[in-house]
């Protein structure tokens, strides 16, 4: 009976012994993939179309990236559905590495409060990596409205109460609607979206004078303004924009403490190894002072806003709150 016992007891601290060997040595492999990550190509999901403002701002990134990183990095379209799909196809991605995304203010910050439901919780779901960039919007005008600042359009907008200025939204729930919305709540001008399928399509009927006012993005208006087709009135930031220097802030023209950026990052499915989302934010700081990067960005007026993955962390759950409020109040939704 002993005989028996003993050898069972030999043979359990053998197999416990061999379990332990197998988890050590998994423990060892593991810990090495992620010394010697990465070694392999990665995915790049850019929730938002080919050819658009975002995508081309974010190729030359992803190439820099990819020398820095030593591999392959692949940019996935997919766009949809205000950028839930691409995001959703971050979120739900295996958390090896290998996979990473861009988010910003509409993905990140803004949706969780435009849809009810959302096939994803941003917070629990992604991880942040870094913000990278940041761009003001401009209010511009049509050349025949009679105001060529900004506390001209206030004064012309409270002078009567049958007065409407339309304002042009390529995207009814986006950062730049949502931008007119704050702006109304907190100047009382009477203001009324329309609805456009393009903010190119906003601005040719602006150009035209069959719209007063957008609020869009510096980089896609800048040629017009530049050219004398419409006319800027003030920027959303805190400070004035490098290639607009003569517009004022929105602060500076009768609206204290406005201040509304674009911001826009790279996030990475929850449970991404800490070393792999420490390395991502270092090969995406080297790229944003690439060459190749700086141009497309000059060209695009794409300020650079450079973060650790808690600042970007921090900055999400602040803006969340607010941009819910604002929904609130305009009592809109995307479902």
């Amino acid at each position: 009976m002993e005989t028996r016992k003993g050898n069972w007891t030999r043979r359990a601290l053998t197999a416990s012994l061999a379990l332990a060997a197998i988890a050590t040595t998994g423990a060892a492999i593991a810990q090495a993939q992620q010394d010697n990550w990465p070694q392999k190509p990665l995915r790049f999901i850019v929730p938002y179309a080919a050819g658009s403002g975002v995508d081309v701002s974010m190729r030359p990134v992803a190439d820099a990236m990819a020398r820095e990183l030593g591999q392959a990095v692949a940019v996935d379209n997919r766009p949809s559905a205000g950028g839930i799909v691409g995001t959703q196809l971050i979120a739900t991605a295996p958390p090896d590495g290998y996979t990473f995304g861009y988010g910003n203010i509409t993905t990140l910050a803004i949706n969780s409060s435009f849809f009810t439901k959302l096939p994803y919780n941003t917070e629990k779901d992604l991880t942040p990596i870094g913000l990278f960039m940041a761009n003001a919007y401009v209010v511009v005008a049509r050349n025949g409205l009679p105001a060529n600042n900004f506390q001209e359009l206030l004064a012309y907008g409270r002078k009567s109460p049958n007065i409407k200025l339309t304002v042009g939204n390529p995207a009814i729930g986006g950062a730049g609607h949502l931008t007119g919305e704050l702006l109304r709540t907190q100047t009382g001008l009477p203001m009324e979206a329309v609805p456009y399928k393009t903010g190119t399509q906003a601005v040719g009927d602006m150009v035209n004078g069959q719209l007063d006012l957008t609020i869009e993005n510096v980089s896609a208006v800048l040629p017009f303004i530049q050219s004398g087709q419409i006319k800027a009135l003030a920027v959303t930031s805190a400070k004035r924009v490098s290639v607009l220097p003569q517009v004022p802030t929105l602060a500076e023209s009768g609206v204290p403490g406005f201040d509304v950026v674009a911001w826009g990052g790279l996030v990475a499915p929850a449970g991404t190894p800490k070393k792999a989302i420490e390395r991502l934010n270092a090969a995406m700081r080297k790229a944003m002072a690439d060459p190749a990067v700086v141009r497309a960005h000059a060209a695009l007026s794409v300020e650079p806003m450079l973060s650790s993955p808690e600042e970007f962390t921090v900055l999400v759950k602040q803006e969340t709150p607010r941009w819910a409020e604002v929904v609130k109040r305009a009592g809109v939704r995307g479902d």
